[in-house]
C-alpha cells in the first residue's frame, strides 16, 4: 500500500510574524519543500533536466517543469517559532498531465494545516511552457505515493 512521504523542519524566526506565529505563506512554502523532497527521494526534480535519471548527453530529452495551477490550505492551529513540524505528503490524484499532492502538517501530533497543490507537467522550449502527458517512468515513480487508489490505476 502506498504511503505518505514525511519530512520534518523547524519554524525559523524569519517565517513568523511579530507574535512569533508562522505566517500563512510559510506553510505553503513548507508544503512545496516537502513536495521537492518527495521528488528528490524518487530521483526526480521539479526541473527534470537536472536529475541523473534524465541526464544523457546523446539524448534530446526535454526540460520538464511543474508549474502550480491550484493551491489550497486549511489552517487549524498556529505553528510558532522553533516548533518542529512534520509534513506528510502523498499523491492524491494523478491525471494524464497533472499531479495533485496532499499535505498534512502536524506538530507534536496536533494538526497545524492540511493542503493540496496541483501541478501540471510541462516542457520548456524556447522560453515557452507547454503541457504534456506525464512520461511513463515519472508516472510509475509518482504512483508509489498515490493514496486512496490502487497503484496500478491512473
Amino acid at each position: 500500500m502506498p504511503s505518505a512521504f514525511t519530512v520534518e523542519r523547524r519554524v525559523e524566526f524569519c517565517e513568523t510574524d511579530a507574535a512569533g506565529i508562522a505566517h500563512f505563506s510559510s506553510l505553503i512554502v513548507f508544503m512545496e519543500q516537502a513536495e521537492h523532497a518527495l521528488l528528490r527521494s524518487l530521483g526526480l526534480s521539479v526541473a527534470l533536466s537536472h536529475t541523473s535519471l534524465f541526464k544523457n548527453a546523446s539524448s534530446q530529452e526535454p526540460t520538464y517543469s511543474w508549474p502550480r495551477v491550484r493551491v489550497e490550505c486549511d489552517f487549524q492551529t498556529p505553528a510558532r517559532f522553533e516548533d518542529v513540524l512534520r509534513v506528510a505528503t502523498s499523491v492524491s490524484s494523478l491525471g494524464t498531465k497533472s499531479v495533485t499532492y496532499q499535505h498534512h502538517i502536524t506538530c507534536n501530533g496536533n494538526s497545524i494545516a492540511t493542503g493540496k497543490m496541483t501541478c501540471v507537467c510541462c516542457t520548456l522550449q524556447d522560453d515557452t511552457l507547454a503541457s504534456v502527458p506525464i512520461p511513463p517512468r515519472i508516472r510509475e515513480l509518482l504512483q508509489t505515493h498515490l493514496v486512496g487508489v490502487p497503484a496500478s490505476a491512473g
